[in-house]
């Protein structure tokens, strides 16, 4: 395999530009946020997460009565488990459990979820008023259960359904089957790379979890997985970016986030598996030339580029800072360290006096959006300093 892949599992430790120190203050700030965040109200929401800002990008800002995600659940339920481990706290490992029972709970019959936009009301992006269940929503669903499962999180009857037909629902959304195309959400008529990505990220970690931990080897997921990756890893734009949809568009965070995906599934693979989702060569290539993308839409004081690489709604989002340091930091090398570094370094800068970062780097230093403040943490968390004592 190549240095490049072989990288991703190496253990994450933070670099020589890493300001490890601050990113575990954040941290900690992000988990007694989501504590307090955590809702505990008898009823439907009982574990969930209630968030004041209901949504991302150019609706950050608007006040709609907050939400529950389900997206939000499933890294808000990650990080207190991670955040419970570390600090032998089985408050927070409690608590996370709950958050997993909720989704478990919540997940539509077909297996999907709903997004959960403003005010509780379910997606509608195609205006069909019919059930329109999110790919988005569901992996950040699976990759929190999944990687807590992975973790040590008590393995329930529950959770094992919710996987199974998290896949299987995944499977019947692939258009046209067998294509690797797998849309943002029921009756898109887009290809869409970070919901592919996301897909086989989900179906890849779904079925290392089934095998591992409940003795229920499905090889139709990791065939899925296959089939996304090398769908995808073909629409890489020449630039080394991968476009937000395959019809073009350039973008930093979206070009990040295919790259978060592609290296938890190399990293979750056993060594001997990697090769099935591409040539060593091929995979080597796509990774250096995101990386380079990266890099370059990286300013020399950290912040991103966005007038020039970004055209997606996700301009100015901290949460772009994170998944791009994190992919950089984690492929290594000098050059994508001093970037990550830049980054990491820009970020700390605009930290609130509560602690928090906001989600923005321009206007109103907005802190309580429960969803982006759990994929913040489980971003930055792998590059803390050790534990105390």
């Amino acid at each position: 395999m190549s240095s490049a892949v072989r990288k991703t599992n190496a253990p994450r430790r933070p670099g020589p530009a890493c300001p490890a120190a601050g990113l575990d203050a954040v941290c900690i700030a992000i988990a007694d946020y989501l504590k307090r965040a955590q809702d505990f109200t008898p009823g439907d929401y009982y574990g969930s997460f209630w968030s004041e800002k209901a949504y991302h990008g150019p609706r950050l800002d608007y006040h709609a009565g907050g939400s529950h995600h389900h997206r939000g659940a499933g890294s808000g339920g990650l990080a207190l488990w991670l955040e419970g481990r570390r600090r032998g706290n089985p408050d927070l490992l409690r608590r996370a459990e709950l958050a997993f029972d909720w989704l478990a709970a919540r997940q539509r019959p077909g297996g999907g979820y709903f997004e959960i936009q403003n005010n509780e009301k379910p997606s509608d992006w195609e205006h069909t008023g019919l059930e329109e269940c999110s790919t988005i929503a569901l992996a950040f669903a699976a990759h929190g259960l999944g990687e807590a499962l992975a973790g040590g999180l008590p393995p329930k009857t529950s959770y094992r359904d919710c996987l199974l037909k998290a896949g299987h629902w995944l499977l019947a959304a692939e258009r046209p089957a067998g294509s690797g195309r797998f849309p943002h959400h029921d009756r898109s008529p887009y290809d869409c790379l970070n919901a592919n990505l996301h897909a086989a990220e989900s179906l890849a970690l779904i079925h290392a979890v089934l095998r591992t931990v409940y003795g229920r080897p499905l090889d139709i997921f990791y065939q899925g997985a296959r089939r996304a990756v090398a769908h995808t890893l073909a629409l890489q734009a020449p630039d080394g970016s991968f476009p937000y949809r395959a019809e073009g568009g350039v973008t930093i965070n979206y070009t990040a986030l295919v790259l978060w995906c592609l290296l938890n599934i190399l990293e979750r693979l056993p060594a001997e598996r990697r090769a099935d989702f591409g040539p060593p060569a091929r995979l080597r290539r796509a990774l250096g030339r995101a990386a380079a993308f990266l890099r370059v839409a990286v300013g020399p004081e950290g912040r991103p580029r966005w007038d020039r690489f970004e055209t997606s709604s996700a301009r100015h989002n901290l949460w772009t800072y994170a998944v791009t340091a994190n992919v950089l930091q984690r492929l290594g090398g000098r050059r994508n360290l001093e970037a990550a570094g830049r980054l990491l370094k820009a970020m700390l800068r605009m930290r609130t006096p509560s602690g928090l970062l906001p989600m923005q780097d321009r206007g109103e230093p907005v802190t309580e959006c429960a969803f982006m403040q759990a994929d913040l943490f489980l971003f930055l968390d792998p590059f803390r300093g050790r534990p105390a004592g």
